[in-house]
């Protein structure tokens, strides 16, 4: 086979340019996953790319390359810690893509670059699913099909525009195929498994609880999970969504703990029971959320002994669930001494005040645990301040924040009320999760967020088990009344995470804006992503009993349709044959058939010369038609009756050859 030589290898100058939009438009999504440095290297990249465009820099030494690539490995090295997790394995991709862009002079590079390109962007939809990004993604594809096209056109075209258009006319007929797969096709688990890095968790729950860990949650509108109600939600008051229940304390901080062999407690349900849907985002943690409390755990998750849900695996992705909660309830029953200690262990050397005060005040109600209880709520109401950016505390917290700052939020509350309640012997515990929520009636669902987190108590109480108390009602009744991006705006550090655009949107018809948005994104999120969950009952309710042969007809018949389309366009773009050009076809087929082919750019008066020195006698037949058809196409006359005796010639003609 022969070489292609370098100057056909050669890409143009508008290909050049067609690569580095690709690159761009793949890159972008993935801004807010990257480490700094890789998006600093693609820009510096893409500026260096354009320079030598412009031709104002050389192509970099190979020595050069070499440098790049080893420091980009150890940057990658430092970066992830030698982890195989997919960050670290997109944001190879992503140095190798900007990287490549340094040596696109071939056609090999070009190709090399957008087939990475192409991988790239199938990676975006590990990290956001969105329909923005979906319809984004395929815009994406488009260009990157147009920087493949621009690869193959003539180096020396500079045509910018025609291979955007012709990716269009050749993408868009891929979308049938890729509906009939979405809805048919059986969704294959991935052949590897390789975790997201846990350090970009989405969730700001985490497994303890210290002065401060929650009000810092305040400053992210980061989305936890959505809960879908047929009917309308729960009052404001009652939206308390469980998640964590820590019983071990050490002085300062909460975390999780029960005594050993302790089985669920028990549940009574006092009144009507509540169904609901959540979707849950990824938090690469296994604690799922419930409205307190639920009944049961769903597939896949078990109940932790208080009641708690607690998922198989960590949620690494986008989950859904459905659940059944109990409103009014009566948690637990009698405690054993071992729980009954558990649940009020107290460290003897922490927090001496605290402790002091609980027992003067206990003595003071006759040791009535419910007057007790009211006794620490009068006196947060008195003078204490509900605030999203307490003072830091030091060993003894509960200590310094009774006595000297009196400023806090809903950990340091529901923190200081448990120690009190231990103090004196009473079993208590701190829950942790999320409370209220931004209801939508366009999709019946609730919005929880990270700056809905809170904390609240839990108290054993004789005759009625587990009881839940929110010491926040004592001191800022309107967060459980209200949601807390209304309570919370305005307040200094709230969402001083997010994008000032967060806030802005949370205004007038912005918010209204948001909300539809937000309602079209979930149902996008409910049916489409977790469409293989149902594909098995939406596929027979559409096709009754599933069999092979009705399986292959969803194939083929769409299939058959677009190839239909395009065999209808193809031959609607040709031009109708005339009866000179057929009758023209006729006699050269003929001829053909003789062994006397015509050339593509040889004349009838060339061709019937060619043909008389070696077969005189169909050159004296086709003598006639040459110069007729040559006075048909030149004269100045009037041609009609040139193309009558023209066509009586051919027809002459056709019944003497054979």
């Amino acid at each position: 086979m022969k070489a292609q030589s370098p100057a056909v290898d050669n890409i143009s100058r508008a290909a050049v340019l067609w690569q580095l939009i690709a690159c761009i438009a793949v890159v972008l999504p993935l801004v807010s996953w990257l480490p700094a440095w890789v998006l600093v290297l693609g820009v510096a990249c893409i500026g260096a790319r354009l320079m030598i465009h412009s031709g104002r820099w050389s192509f970099p030494h190979w020595s050069i390359r070499l440098l790049l690539i080893l420091a980009v490995g150890v940057g990658l090295l430092m970066t992830f810690n030698r982890d195989a997790s997919l960050n670290a394995m997109v944001a190879l991709l992503t140095v190798g893509l900007v990287l490549k862009l340094l040596e696109i002079y071939r056609r090999r590079d070009a190709l090399v670059l957008l087939y990475v390109a192409l991988f790239l962007a199938t990676s975006v939809f590990l990290f956001e699913q969105g329909i923005l990004v979906a319809v984004y993604m395929f815009f994406v594809v488009v260009l990157i099909v147009s920087a493949l096209i621009s690869v193959w056109q003539d180096p020396l075209r500079e045509e910018m525009w025609r291979p955007f258009k012709l990716a269009w006319r050749m993408t868009l007929p891929a979308v049938p195929f890729m509906l009939v797969l979405f809805f048919v096709f059986p969704r294959i688990g991935p052949l590897w498994s390789v975790e997201l890095d846990q350090s970009s968790a989405r969730t700001g729950l985490s497994e303890s609880m210290s002065p401060g860990d929650i009000s810092r949650l305040t400053r992210s509108d980061e989305l936890a999970f959505r809960a879908v109600f047929n009917d309308q939600p729960p009052a404001p008051s009652e939206r308390y969504w469980r998640a964590l229940v820590l019983s071990a304390f050490d002085g300062r901080e909460w975390r999780p703990g029960s005594p050993p062999n302790t089985e669920v407690e028990s549940l009574q349900a006092l009144g009507g029971l509540i169904e609901y849907e959540v979707v849950q985002e990824r938090s690469d943690q296994r604690w799922l959320f419930a409205l307190d409390l639920p009944t049961e755990a769903p597939s896949r998750a078990n109940l932790t002994p208080t009641r708690t849900l607690l998922a198989s695996a960590e949620v690494s992705q986008r989950i859904q669930y459905t659940l059944t909660s109990a409103m009014h309830y009566q948690l637990g029953g009698a405690l054993s001494d071992a729980e009954r200690e558990f649940f009020s262990q107290m460290p003897s050397q922490s927090n001496p005040r605290s402790q002091a005060m609980a027992r003067e005040w206990f003595d003071e109600v006759n040791q009535d645990v419910e007057q007790l209880i009211q006794r620490i709520f009068r006196h947060f109401n008195e003078t204490f301040v509900y605030t999203l950016e307490p003072q830091s505390l030091g060993r003894h917290s509960m200590d310094e924040f009774l006595f000297d700052t009196q400023q806090g939020f809903c950990e340091h509350y529901a923190s200081a009320t448990a120690v009190m309640l231990r103090s004196v012997g009473v079993p208590a515990r701190i829950v942790t999760g999320y409370q209220g929520g931004e209801w939508n009636a366009s999709q019946n669902y609730l919005t929880l967020r990270q700056y809905d987190a809170h904390a609240w108590v839990e108290v054993w109480l004789e005759g009625q088990g587990w009881v839940r108390i929110d010491p926040t009602t004592a001191v800022a009744p309107e967060r459980i009344e209200m949601s807390a991006d209304q309570f919370f705006s305005g307040q200094d550090g709230f969402l001083a995470d997010s994008p000032l655009t967060s806030r802005i949107s949370r205004q007038g018809w912005l918010l209204q804006a948001r909300m539809h948005y937000d309602s079209i994104n979930f149902a996008w999120q409910r049916w489409v992503l977790n469409y293989h969950h149902q594909q098995q009952d939406v596929l027979q309710d559409w096709l009754g009993e599933l069999t092979a042969w009705k399986m292959i007809l969803v194939l083929l018949l769409p299939t058959g349709l677009v190839l239909g389309l395009l065999y209808w366009r193809l031959v609607r773009q040709q031009k109708p044959i005339s009866p000179i050009e057929k009758r023209l076809k006729k006699l050269f087929e003929k001829l053909a058939r003789q062994g006397l082919y015509r050339q593509p750019d040889e004349t009838l008066t060339r061709f019937n010369r060619r043909i008389a020195t070696t077969h005189p006698e169909y050159a004296e037949i086709l003598a006639p038609i040459a110069q007729l058809y040559e006075n048909m196409r030149y004269s100045s006359l009037d041609s009609e009756h040139y193309r009558e005796d023209f066509c009586r010639e051919i027809d002459k003609a056709l019944t003497k050859i054979p």
